[in-house]
């Protein structure tokens, strides 16, 4: 039995592991109705996993029972370890058996499986209470910022003003969403409006440090491309190709500073965001501000 999971033009999912055709409708009707398109993207390889591990076993799907479903977890970390990449976390294996499940509750409510396996499968125990995402310190996070300044490449001055505008607390996906149309200015500083969760959206006020990162990078944009800073259009970060920089490409970039900065813990787009609301706190900002400044309801 062989698999394979291709995402079509139009978002939908096309399955070849002996599925019946409702199935993969009823698949594809799951990945949708996920709100989120980062949400949707998840679910996308998660279940792409659970698939190709099924079909590595020649196993039917929806003749998996409880055992399998727990040498699922146990076939991800060797699964790894031959392809000489890092383990997955206990979090992470727990979180693509979830997923699995879900997809197995959506086709019982669909009618189209009797049985979920994941139900009653142990997965690995993580502790709720303890969060992954760590703060950086105030000197850290100086550190950064001086680390992206002294990059070196023609994507330099894109690392600077990025690096700066993901310390204000802006999602990554909210980041590489932005397009130049989205600057503007109120009261004399430079804006940024961002659009948040739910389609909802929120102007932000850039800092005069952030404000001249992003005009460097946009006039060496401007001048590559040989037009005026003022007809620039299109997103407000970008490849070297011309497309908008790719979520994945923002987590790399940041984690590669960090490693240059010599911070020895791990950091993220998402751990930036937490940094800016835990500096601010100490800054004397109150709850009801950084609530509004990083869009949460």
């Amino acid at each position: 039995m062989t698999v394979e999971v291709a995402v079509r033009p139009g978002g939908d999912v096309a399955l070849l592991l002996d599925l019946p055709p409702i199935v993969m409708e009823i698949t594809a009707m799951w990945l949708a109705s996920r709100k989120s398109p980062h949400t949707r993207d998840a679910y996308r390889r998660d279940i792409r996993l659970w698939f190709t591990y099924c079909a590595r076993t020649r196993l039917d799907p929806l003749e998996m029972k409880v055992r399998h479903a727990e040498l699922y977890a146990r076939w991800m970390v060797e699964q790894a370890a031959e392809d000489d990449e890092k383990p997955p976390t206990k979090r992470t294996v727990a979180r693509r058996m979830s997923v699995a499940s879900a997809w197995y509750r959506y086709l019982i409510k669909n009618d189209a499986a009797t049985r979920n396996p994941f139900a009653e499968a142990d997965r690995p125990k993580v502790a709720r209470k303890q969060p992954e995402t760590v703060a950086l310190t105030r000197a850290e996070a100086h550190a950064l910022i001086e680390a992206a300044d002294a990059d070196h490449g023609p994507a330099r001055l894109r690392t600077a003003a990025l690096i700066r505008l993901l310390q204000l607390g802006i999602r990554v996906t909210e980041a590489v969403n932005a397009q130049i149309d989205d600057l503007g200015y109120s009261r004399g500083y430079r804006t940024l409006r961002v659009r948040l969760k739910g389609d909802k959206k929120l102007v932000r006020r850039l800092p005069v440090e952030t404000t001249y990162a992003l005009d460097q990078y946009l006039a060496d944009r401007a001048a590559r491309a040989g037009v005026e800073l003022r007809d620039l259009r299109g997103p407000l970060f970008t490849t070297s190709g011309g497309q908008a920089l790719p979520r994945g490409r923002a987590w790399e970039l940041v984690a590669r500073i960090a490693r240059q900065a010599g911070i020895e813990s791990k950091v993220t787009p998402h751990g930036l965001r937490h940094t800016w609301a835990t500096l601010a706190e100490e800054a004397g900002a109150k709850p009801r501000e950084i609530q509004e400044a990083l869009g949460h309801e």
